[in-house]
């Protein structure tokens, strides 16, 4: 990025976005103040006609320029990554207003190690996507951005790293050889990968909404936990009519949830006993990749005449469907009145969970329900956590923060580091080559900087879900629990019997084909709105087969027919890459 476009780019930051930071530097030399590009012009210019030349038709001349700016400065191996000190923009969700970026040690290090300095633009999470749309829109980029980008409306403007892995990028490659979705979903429409995954693929969320049942009361009644349908209903019913716990009233709330799909709280995979689930796309895969398009198989159907049965016992929360977010987290704060409620976890929903951390030992796992025919099914969410690190045509070296990249994807270590605080603070390495959590007390939260809690911690002294450095499921295999942690990890435990199970939606990524896509979120958009009142309805009022049938010609109208297909044909474009 010239001089002039900085400039631009700072008055556009703080009148227009208003954001915190500036973007100085662009792949600047540190020391002189003078950019790669402009340093090295006299050395280039002789080939800089031919290199534009020769430059691909769907490659800026942008991009032709830096890859020969960066000529020399950048090593390809070893440390520091560059021969003298280099600069970048970088800009990135605000994850805390406790600590800024560039004091968390993580950065720090990293500067020191490659000889790499970041100046990062930190923009609040409310106001994200507006301020990455201005920046877009106007051209004044910074030299990266780790958050949400819309990478199939804007490919034209952001690197093409295929060129620059192999050399560059050795333990990304080295991991995209063990994974079957990468790079497949990381591919922009003109068919070059354009991004980098961050963020947090957790095992713990391959599965989001769990069933958490209450174990107290099924002890004091002196139940098993249920393993079908019919045994769930007994249970709630006894939930409903036992006094459970122990105060005399009737005011005990069987079961609880909030939405027919989303993260963490939905009845999304309570459908799965009858061979279906449901999720934001309405559709999973077969072992053949072919997709079912779940509200029209006969299983929604069942599952919908079960859940109205529960309903007019008495057995479902009569507030679903009508509570906010802020109400549904404080339903069971009033006292020991929930039986089963969906979350992420058993913590959730303002619940007494035991010693007060979440998937403790009161509120545990509901198992898979098996069906009338022993069908047991969940939905796994796609591993690629969907938020990229995008680098930009206005960076001036873009092997530098390719390696830079790669350097910190290169371990568990910068991951713990970049993604969960300091070592031996929040984690620790021990003898054997695994990792062990660290149960922050309150007097080390107090020593690490007067933080509440872990959260706040993380969200201050690392990049937390926003880090560039991708937390990979793979590493759970080298972490274990704090000695001191008090109950087991009811939620892996769960997760390890449900995966087995497990279908997926469609594949994270974009279509090679803009339409495709366009033309799925218009229709989705109409087939979102009918579902939520019509499994409402069908929930509340009731379903039969004169109501099914009329359910059937609607999705008709909606052109869920077109809608099914065009799922099935970014499928096979994917899994054709």
């Amino acid at each position: 990025m010239k001089r002039k476009d900085i400039a631009k780019a700072v008055a556009l930051l703080l009148s227009a976005a208003m954001l915190a930071g500036s973007l100085t530097g662009c792949g600047s030399n540190a020391d002189s103040g003078t950019s790669s590009a402009e340093s090295a012009s006299d050395a280039g210019s002789a080939s800089e006609g031919t290199d534009k030349e020769e430059a691909s038709a769907q490659e800026s001349a942008a991009e032709a320029d830096t890859q020969e700016g960066s000529d020399g400065m950048v090593k390809a191996e070893g440390l520091p990554i560059v021969n003298e000190p280099v600069t970048f923009t970088i800009a990135v969700p605000q994850t805390s207003e406790l600590k800024a970026a560039a004091e968390r040690e993580c950065v720090k290090r990293t500067e020191e190690e490659t000889g790499i300095h970041i100046e990062w633009v930190e923009i609040p999470k409310s106001g994200w996507s507006e301020k990455i749309n201005i920046l877009f829109s106007t051209d004044s980029l910074p030299d990266a951005i780790c958050g949400g980008v819309d990478v199939s409306k804007y490919y034209e403007q952001l690197l093409a790293w295929d060129d620059y892995m192999e050399t560059y990028a050795p333990n990304v490659n080295a991991f995209f050889d063990t994974r079957d979705d990468y790079p497949n979903s990381l591919i922009a429409p003109d068919g070059k990968i354009r991004c980098m995954p961050i963020g947090d693929e957790s095992y713990s969320n391959s599965i989001d909404s769990l069933c958490w049942i209450n174990r107290d009361w099924l002890k004091k009644l002196n139940l098993e936990m249920p393993q079908t349908p019919e045994e769930l209903k007994e249970v709630l019913i006894a939930f409903r009519d036992q006094d459970p716990n122990g105060n005399g009233q009737k005011d005990e709330i069987p079961f609880t949830f909030m939405n027919v799909w989303g993260w963490g709280n939905a009845i999304e995979d309570f459908f799965g006993p009858w061979g279906v689930v449901e999720n934001s796309g309405h559709v999973f895969l077969n072992d053949d990749n072919t997709v079912v398009f779940s509200p029209e198989e006969k299983g929604y159907y069942e599952c919908l005449v079960y859940l109205n049965d529960l309903y007019n016992e008495g057995l479902i929360d009569k507030d679903v469907f009508t509570m906010s977010q802020e109400q549904y987290d404080a339903k069971g704060s009033t006292g020991d009145v929930i039986g089963m409620h969906i979350n992420y976890s058993g913590g959730n929903c303002g619940v007494d969970n035991g010693d007060g951390s979440s998937d403790a030992d009161r509120y545990v796992p509901l198992p898979l329900l098996k069906g009338p025919d022993g069908t047991q099914m969940t939905c796994q969410n796609n591993a690629y956590p969907g938020d990229n690190f995008v680098i930009t045509t206005a960076c001036e070296n873009p092997e530098a923060l390719v390696r830079w990249y790669d350097y910190i994807n290169s371990s568990v270590e910068e991951a713990l580091l970049w993604g969960r605080g300091a070592e031996d603070v929040r984690w620790k390495k021990l003898e054997d080559g695994t990792y062990q959590w660290i149960l922050m007390s309150g007097e080390d939260l107090t020593a690490a900087g007067g933080y509440t809690n872990a959260g706040e911690y993380r969200n201050a002294e690392s990049f937390s879900g926003s880090t560039p450095s991708l937390w990979r499921q793979s590493y759970e295999t080298v972490m274990v629990n704090d000695p001191a942690t008090p109950v087991p990890n009811y939620r892996k435990d769960a997760l390890d019997e449900m995966l087995p199970k497990a279908v997926f939606g469609l594949p994270s990524g974009m279509s090679s084909d803009p339409s495709n896509e366009e033309r799925r979120v218009i229709l989705r958009t109409d087939i979102d709105t009918y579902l939520k009142k019509f499994v409402a309805d069908s929930i509340i009022n009731g379903i039969d087969e004169g109501k099914w049938d009329a359910h059937l010609k609607t999705l008709g109208d909606l052109k869920c027919d077109e809608y099914k297909q065009l799922c099935q044909d970014y499928v096979n474009d994917y899994f054709s890459r």
